[in-house]
């Protein structure tokens, strides 16, 4: 027996990474990125755990256990690995894997702060993050996980409110499978009983089970459910597969599939105030948040605009980087507030 890795699956923040307005991974456009070394230094130093968590869904806790694979945590992400057998120079999995079998995980933020540096979806819609090999049907233009490795965590991975109903369905009734006994209370069950219902126009059912999926989501959200790594042993086009087929028979890819999503710190203006005499000095551009680092403010990081009163000197002060606690949005704008 040979445990062989499946997948591997790296989550990255801008924030835990970055050195001051240094940047791990520079998004387009942005070419003050960190050396080499210094990259390798902050890895050394990270671990997700400090702000997310990866759970399995239900039914693939009883997927992974029935095929004997293991999901294995690590600092930057977790591993899915198989129990396999050699076939001359290649393994093949002891449970062959079907072509549909998927394997879906939860991404849940555990830090309280997490939304006050990380520039995500608005927590009020009815949107979450996917990342997948698959790309859902009511979806769209959407990025599949082997198509940007390394990327960032924006657009391109966000569900449309319909995909992500759909999503949330999908599971649940992914779920109900591995159930014995079906719960009255389940959301599977709940649709099933709107759909069953004869009192009820087909459009009736439709808003019905609309809003019930609604309210999953945000239930969820409110939670800090992120979003869900779903990834399916065949993907889209033979590149996407987690697996190397050969006629009937299947066998681990010689090069295990890596992928690595970044989430990107939030960007904000940073604003200063006086605890002394009331003066509030605004930088006239947004800066990065991060943990790591100092970034030094001067006389050129503020316009007169950004002064109150207009004649406030700036060399009267001395400039702190901001803490993650004090974030204000307003008009679609953030800013970090550090007290003087």
């Amino acid at each position: 027996m040979y445990y062989r890795s499946l997948f591997n699956f790296n989550i990255h923040h801008g924030y835990f990474l970055d050195n001051g307005q240094e940047k791990f991974l520079p998004p387009p456009n942005n070419n003050n990125g960190m050396s080499d070394a210094d990259k390798e230094e902050a890895l050394k130093k990270y671990d997700f755990s400090e702000y997310m968590r990866i759970k399995p869904t239900k039914a693939t806790q009883k997927l992974l256990k029935n095929h004997r694979m293991l999901m294995k945590v690590n600092k930057q992400g977790f591993t899915v690995v198989v129990d396999t057998q050699k076939v001359q120079d290649k393994y093949e999995p002891i449970i062959p894997l079907q072509d549909e079998l998927t394997l879906t995980f939860e991404l849940q933020a555990t830090d309280n702060y997490f939304y006050n540096y990380t520039n995500v979806t608005n927590l009020t819609n009815n949107r979450m993050y996917l990342f997948t090999n698959v790309k859902p049907s009511a979806q769209g233009s959407f990025e599949n996980v082997f198509e940007n490795n390394g990327g960032f965590v924006d657009g391109s991975f966000l569900l449309k409110e319909q995909a992500t109903r759909d999503l949330v369905r999908a599971m649940a009734e992914d779920d109900e499978q591995f159930t014995t006994v079906t719960s009255q209370f389940s959301l599977a069950n709940s649709i099933r009983l709107i759909e069953e219902d004869d009192t009820l126009t087909n459009n009736e059912k439709e808003d019905e089970i609309e809003l019930l999926l609604n309210g999953t989501i945000q239930r969820r959200k409110k939670k800090s459910v992120v979003g869900y790594v779903r990834l399916t042993i065949k993907g889209d086009a033979p590149t996407d597969n987690l697996l190397e087929f050969d006629g009937d028979d299947q066998y681990m890819l010689e090069n295990t599939p890596e992928f690595t999503v970044s989430f990107l710190n939030l960007k904000t203006f940073w604003r200063f105030i006086s605890l002394s005499d009331d003066a509030i000095l605004t930088t006239k551009n947004r800066k990065w948040s991060s943990r790591n680092g100092f970034v030094e403010i001067t006389n050129s990081d503020f316009n007169p605009d950004g002064l109150d009163p207009p004649d406030t000197d700036p060399e009267d002060y001395m400039f702190p980087n901001p803490t993650i606690d004090i974030i204000k949005e307003e008009n679609n704008k953030y800013y970090s507030e550090i007290f003087i």
